[in-house]
């Protein structure tokens, strides 16, 4: 397993990687992640695999911006966009609406779609000069996630080509779902709800 350190400067390399179809392990804003092209299904099959992750449970997808989710088939319904806009970047997770005809329905088989804007000036860069990213944590389902290169290692050996040497954050998003433009809780993180209430004038 290859390993860098995480610098804006690396960014490109990082990039490299993510555009020739490989998943590689890096620090992100919450936890460290296994990142792949959320627009390859061979990387969706191959982060199941990775993790030994239930199929019924979503990746989540890191965006740099919500216009290009939006571009890429991510439906706002009731004014949600401009209300995310006052939010992110930030370490929350929302689930929104996918149009049948989306890039990302087609690799994922789904008809919604988790995605983040990420506070994280790294990755945004990665994202700018590749696609939007598949997250999950990177560890096998049951298992800690990894908090260093050396756990990456010690999980995925001869599995992922590489690793990014940083620090995450060490808290999960929060995740809420906004399918019918409503937010409703799905798993408490480091965002505070009600900060997400506030925004959409919602009482906690």
């Amino acid at each position: 397993m290859e390993r860098i350190e995480k610098r804006l400067e690396n960014a490109p390399v990082v990039a490299r990687f993510i555009r020739e179809e490989r998943v590689i392990c890096s620090p992100t804003d919450t936890l460290y992640g296994l990142l792949g092209s959320s627009f390859s299904k061979k990387v969706f099959s191959e982060l199941y695999a990775l993790k030994s992750r239930n199929p019924q449970k979503p990746l989540i997808v890191l965006f740099n911006s919500l216009d290009s989710a939006q571009e890429l088939g991510v439906v706002f319904p009731n004014r949600v966009k401009e209300k995310l806009k006052r939010i992110f970047p930030e370490r929350l997770t929302v689930i929104l609406p996918l149009k049948e005809n989306s890039p990302l329905s087609r690799v994922t088989g789904r008809k919604d779609l988790a995605l983040r804007i990420p506070k994280d000036e790294f990755l945004l860069k990665v994202i700018e000069l590749s696609h939007p990213l598949f997250a999950p944590s990177a560890n096998p389902e049951g298992k800690k996630p990894a908090e260093s290169c050396l756990e990456c290692y010690s999980y995925f050996k001869g599995k992922v080509p590489l690793c990014v040497e940083g620090r995450a954050y060490g808290k999960p998003s929060t995740i809420v779902s906004l399918l019918n433009g409503k937010p409703q809780l799905l798993r408490e993180g480091v965002y505070p709800f009600e900060k997400v209430l506030e925004v959409f004038g919602e009482k906690p």
